[in-house]
């Protein structure tokens, strides 16, 4: 029978666990948060017409922070793992799996975000309409995909195999749940973010308030969706290390 993810408790556990371990969260990651922070302001005094190469660097910098608080925190959650020292910073090989599973999932999205972008340079054409439709059909299948996949990221963190079919298979019939919880946390994001791009008309000050005040809501939120993650991995896949491994017989799933 297949598990159904509770989707009030499980947002209720997220927020309200996020909330709690406030310092525990403050702790363990508030060194790759505050350089995060420091690229956030800096990026909006870098133009990128005339300092590409700075830009860039910036934002490679940013992404390569992500994998480093995500897995922190999924491993605080289910596995109670809490490092020591008052500097946490490490990104080895787990975290650069994590990485590359985060922009697998992004890739999803590339057929049809190709298609709709040809399909806009046939506007008012009936090559142009079936592009659209077809890159419209392809983008829905990406999110499909996309929102049960990213149980995988749980999995890499706490060291559990990375198995795509399995994942698929424990989370049958649970789109929408997963989806629901997902969005509980966008919204939020969202709207303080839109609040937060209002100062960016400011001046100088204004707008690194704007900056921080948006890089501290989408660290914020972004924890909160790694719990929403990691309890709908440990409610829909199993506990860690109760994922079979390959010796181990394996369903194949259906679709």
């Amino acid at each position: 029978m297949t598990t159904r993810l509770d989707v009030v408790s499980t947002i209720t556990e997220a927020y309200g666990g996020a909330w709690r371990n406030l310092g525990d969260m403050v702790r363990l990651i508030w060194f790759p948060v505050a350089l995060y922070l420091v690229f956030s302001i800096a990026r909006v005094f870098v133009d990128v017409e005339t300092q590409f190469f700075l830009a860039l660097v910036l934002e490679i910098a940013s992404l390569f922070l992500w994998p480093v608080i995500a897995v922190t925190w999924h491993r605080f959650i289910l596995l109670g793992d809490e490092p020591t020292g008052p500097i946490h910073f490490s990104f080895g090989r787990r975290e650069a799996i994590f990485l590359l599973v985060s922009i697998f999932l992004i890739l999803l999205f590339i057929p049809g975000a190709a298609l709709s972008l040809a399909a806009a340079q046939l506007q008012e054409t009936p090559s142009g309409a079936l592009l659209a439709l077809f890159g419209l059909f392809l983008v829905a299948i990406a999110v499909y995909f996309f929102v049960r996949l990213t149980l995988l990221l749980p999995a890499v963190a706490i060291g559990d195999p990375v198995d795509p079919r399995l994942v698929l298979e424990r989370t049958r019939g649970n789109f929408w749940r997963l989806l629901a919880v997902m969005f509980a946390v966008a919204v939020p994001i969202l709207l303080l973010s839109s609040l937060a791009g209002s100062l960016m008309a400011g001046g100088g000050a204004m707008q690194i308030a704007a900056v921080a005040i948006a890089a501290f809501v989408y660290v914020f939120f972004a924890v909160v969706n790694i719990a929403v993650l990691s309890i709908a991995y440990r409610e829909l896949v199993g506990p860690p290390g109760s994922v079979p491994r390959e010796t181990e017989p394996h369903i194949d799933p259906t679709f």
